[in-house]
């Protein structure tokens, strides 16, 4: 580590606080490969003086200490220009000068030396002109060599032995390879530091990538949230408006806040794709009946506008048909395409204009074109519509609005089909046509989520009528919802939503709302997901992993709408998922769909409740629960004092946690549970033993023969005597 750092100080000793990088480069380059030459020299001149060489020892000996006064002059001064100039020139002079001085090429060994100094000499160089001079200045040195050598031994006769010679020779030879290696040891160093530095550069980018798209998660469920409340609020207008001027004004409001939320959903999709979070769903489908399915919302919007919407050169209401065309897509990616095509395509179409959706397969393509009459596109905007954020025309006085954020995200949703896109303008027409391909490679395919995802159970709700003595619910009003949700404006939305047909309680975040689910066992739990001190996926885990509040629905409530997102939610037990802003129509369907399920569960339930056998090793929780309950009764079967007051102190509950849960699991109070599992044990006494009726009721906790008989009669419909003659 000192050397390493004693060699960096070497190589920066001439550096300036406002160098730049590249000037840092330079001079910590020609630093440390002048030291090295000017040591070098020094000892060849020792070298040189041993074997009484006085003139070729005094050469290379002035050589380094020329380059070593240069190196500490240029330390003090921090004059780079004349420190690598000056060491240019010496050791480009040093061989030549040393081939004179020794009697040629091979007593000298410059050449060896030469064919080194070229190269290593060009690196201080960072522009071809520079590096060009140096080179031919070495080939004319050399040149002049060549012709002096055959005549140096008579001009400058010097005694040399073979030994002196060999020895020479093998010097320059480690001189010289010592120099490589430093050199390549040098450059190793600095691509390692180079590939270090842009190791943390990427894992930087990575991590703004991801501080970003958590920014844009973030920034858009602080967006949808308060959309929700004003989508929400104008739609209540809406309903009771008096006037048309008001609906108008609800309408309108509505309209924006669409907008509003349809440009958050562009920006989210980009920074998904930015950040390579964007993946595939691809599913194998006709995608001609996929476009029809979704084409008549922009039918109408044409008609509005006195424009003529083709599908393949007809019109989409003359019910003809096209040939299907089956292959690999992602829907929702390939719908948000079409979308922002023809939403673009109608804003500059004029009335009476023509849009045509072009749909077609050329060879192992499908090229799907959209095109419109109306003012052309200049051609110098042409190159740019797909640039984010470009507006062919961003003067204040443009006819019509744009984010210039619709186009550049067709273009990456086109891409990561690994197709393309382009667009022609011209002769009062524009046309927008992409291409994919009709199958894709399988390593492509690998890299998608290419899976099905079972659709949710639906089940269309029932209005549920009061009859106690039923397997129906009671009246609405007697179920209770927990809204949990942070933001007031939103929560007392939903409260609105649901108050007319369910009995609601609020909790501002969701450790308070854990709170108040367990104490007060809700019919079914609304979560927003993004909430303080534990969000709506932790909650949702909590409900789900205890024995009290396992069985609660939980509908989450979420700007996060993606697939990943979704699936999160669901494998944390929860029972549905909506997205933000949502209509109040859907919340209310899927409350009521969930309490639908329930009530078929409890259907399920009613004729084995009582005597199914339970393996508790392998029950869920509420298997868990309702074994406890039943072994709780067994054990206290006889006991008429035995209520719901012990049954809950021993499960470890309050009374009203048990009669929500029992109540919700199996449509039964808990004193209705006690009572008529006390009577359907009576029944196989009835069935199996001769005991008298009136021993049969002690021995199953009634105290009275009476309210036995009545109670029996009012479960069975006979009484206990008609039921052992019948039975017997």
């Amino acid at each position: 580590m000192k050397i390493k750092q004693w060699i960096t100080t070497i190589g920066e000793i001439g550096f300036k606080p406002d160098d730049s990088e590249e000037e840092k480069i330079k001079k910590y380059s020609l630093s440390l490969m002048s030291l090295p030459f000017a040591l070098a020299g020094i000892l060849w001149g020792i070298l040189y003086f041993l074997f009484d060489l006085i003139i070729p020892a005094l050469i290379p000996f002035l050589y380094g200490v020329l380059s070593l006064c240069t190196y500490f002059y240029f330390a003090v001064t921090k004059r780079y220009q004349f420190f690598r100039n000056s060491q240019l020139f010496l050791i480009l002079i040093l061989p030549f000068l040393l081939q004179l001085s020794l009697g040629g090429f091979v007593p000298s060994s410059a050449v060896i030396l030469w064919a080194f100094i070229s190269p290593v000499g060009a690196l201080v160089f960072f522009k071809s002109k520079n590096t060009l001079l140096w080179f031919f200045s070495y080939l004319f040195l050399l040149f002049i060599a060549w012709l002096v050598n055959d005549h140096l031994h008579v001009w400058i006769p010097v005694k040399t032995t073979e030994n002196f010679i060999n020895t020479v020779f093998l010097l320059n030879l480690a001189a010289v390879s010592s120099l490589i290696f430093a050199v390549q040891y040098t450059y190793v160093g600095k691509q390692n530091e180079l590939k270090k530095a842009i190791e943390q550069r990427n894992e930087k980018l990575k991590e703004m990538d991801q501080l970003k798209t958590r920014f844009f998660a973030n920034i858009s469920h602080e967006f949808r949230t308060p959309l929700t409340v004003i989508l929400g609020l104008a739609e209540k207008q809406i309903e009771s408006a008096k006037g048309a001027q008001n609906e108008k004004d609800s309408r309108t409001i509505k309209n924006n806040a669409n907008r509003l939320l349809e440009l958050i959903n562009q920006l989210l999709d980009i920074s998904k794709l930015e950040s390579g979070e964007a993946r595939l769903e691809l599913h194998q489908d006709d995608l001609v009946a996929c476009m029809k399915r979704n084409y008549s919302i922009f039918e109408s919007i044409a008609s509005s506008n006195k424009q003529f919407l083709l599908f393949n050169g007809k019109k989409f209401s003359d019910g003809s048909t096209d040939d299907p065309i089956v292959l690999f897509y992602d829907q929702e990616k390939i719908q948000k395409i079409i979308t922002n095509l023809l939403s673009n395509a109608i804003k500059f179409t004029p009335a009476g204009g023509i849009i045509d959706v072009v749909v077609r397969v050329v060879q192992d393509e499908l090229h799907v074109s959209v095109s419109n009459t109306g003012e052309p596109i200049d051609a110098a905007a042409l190159p740019h519509l797909f640039d984010r954020f470009y507006q062919v025309n961003s003067e204040s006085t443009r006819e019509h609005e744009g984010t210039g954020i619709g186009l550049a995200l067709v273009k990456e949703l086109v891409e990561i089909h690994q197709g393309t896109i382009e667009v022609q303008s011209g002769h009062g027409k524009t046309v927008f046509t992409f291409k994919i391909p009709l199958d894709y490679d399988s390593e492509f395919k690998k890299g998608s989520s290419n899976k099905e995802v079972e659709p949710p159970l639906v089940i269309a709700p029932t209005r549920l009528a009061a009859n106690t003595n039923s397997d129906t619910f009671a009246e609405p009003d007697e179920l209770l919802v927990l809204i949990v949700e942070d933001n007031p404006d939103l929560r007392q939305l939903i409260k609105a939503i649901l108050e007319k047909d369910f009995v609601t309680v609020e909790a501002a975040d969701g450790l308070s709302g854990l709170d108040m689910a367990t104490e007060l066992i809700p019919d079914l739990i609304v979560s927003d997901v993004m909430m303080p001190k534990m969000d709506g996926l932790q909650l949702c885990n909590e409900l789900k992993s205890q024995q009290k509040t396992s069985h609660i629905p939980v509908v989450l409530l979420t700007a996060k709408a993606s697939l990943d997102n979704k699936l999160e939610g669901l494998s944390q037990g929860a029972d549905d998922y909506l997205i933000k802003p949502f209509e109040k129509a859907e919340l209310l369907l899927r409350i009521k769909n969930l309490i639908q399920i329930r009530h078929n569960l409890q259907k399920q339930l009613k004729d084995n409740i009582w005597s199914r056998p339970m393996q508790q090793e392998k029950a869920n929780l509420n298997d868990q629960f309702l074994h406890g309950v039943k072994a709780c009764t067994e054990k206290n079967l006889d006991n008429n004092l035995f209520g719901v007051e012990d049954l809950a102190k021993e499960l470890g509950m309050s009374r009203s946690q048990v009669h929500r849960k029992l109540k919700a699991l199996t449509n039964k109070s808990a004193t209705t549970y006690i009572r008529n599992y006390r009577l359907y044990r009576s029944v196989e006494l009835l069935e199996k033993t001769t005991d008298t009726i009136s021993e049969i009721a002690y021995q199953v906790g009634f105290s009275s023969q009476t309210y036995y008989s009545s109670s029996f009669q009012d479960l069975f419909s006979k009484s206990p005597s008609e039921f052992r003659s019948n039975n017997g």
